[in-house]
């Protein structure tokens, strides 16, 4: 991984800046993919779409934002910056804000996949058991967000295991059997073999499709 210069981003909303990781160059080595798309890249770090401003605490999609890269003069190295990501409380106050904004499909689909898979990274992910219990209230909002996901689902068959997941992760078993059985990509059957392994097993729970570079033994 070679870091570049910081990309600072300007807020649309009181102009305050904030320094964001930027990379010449980087790998996928080492990485750890789960069933819900969330994935962890050591070499090549992912800067949040949804970024917090430090200074009037609005949030704002990175693509709202004016940008500059600093110059290596500034600061006399190249800078990491910050990825700006945010955790599960942090992103229901987002979509809280932009509740009342026209936004795109795109950024809509954003905002719910990344609260959909903020959630499970705070009640559902840890397989120590120890994750705190949602209540009620994030119960109902993690089914209202798996609801847009699905209803701003493409039919192209490229979605068929997200579709999948996200049936499977509500319980509705019989529907992601279905869907399932729709993908015929080649490079996928070893995911479709341990999404209808979790599926005959009525799991919901998101699972390791990759740990530290390596797939997980369906026996795990």
């Amino acid at each position: 991984m070679i870091p570049g210069p910081a990309n600072v981003i300007s807020c649309p909303y009181c102009e305050g800046k904030k320094e964001l990781m930027s990379l010449v160059s980087g790998n996928t080595f080492g990485g750890t993919v789960w069933s819900d798309t969330r994935r962890h890249y050591p070499m090549l770090p992912e800067v949040s779409p949804i970024q917090k401003c430090p200074h009037c605490g609005k949030y704002y999609f990175v693509e709202q934002a004016k940008s500059e890269y600093a110059a290596d003069d500034d600061t006399g190295l190249r800078s990491f910056g910050e990825l700006g990501t945010l955790n599960y409380s942090e992103l229901k106050e987002a979509k809280e804000q932009m509740q009342h904004l026209t936004l795109t499909k795109m950024q809509r689909w954003i905002i719910n996949h990344q609260l959909f898979m903020a959630y499970n990274d705070e009640f559902r992910r840890n397989q120590d058991n120890e994750s705190p219990v949602p209540t009620k209230e994030d119960a109902e909002i993690f089914e209202g967000t798996v609801q847009e996901l699905l209803e701003g689902i493409d039919s192209s068959e490229d979605y068929n295991l997200f579709h999948t997941e996200l049936l499977r992760e509500t319980g509705m078993f019989g529907e992601a059997m279905e869907i399932l059985k729709q993908n015929r990509a080649a490079d996928d059957r070893w995911v479709v073999e341990a999404m209808m392994k979790h599926i005959i097993n009525r799991d919901t729970q998101p699972f390791l499709l990759i740990k530290n570079g390596n797939r997980v033994d369906l026996e795990h």
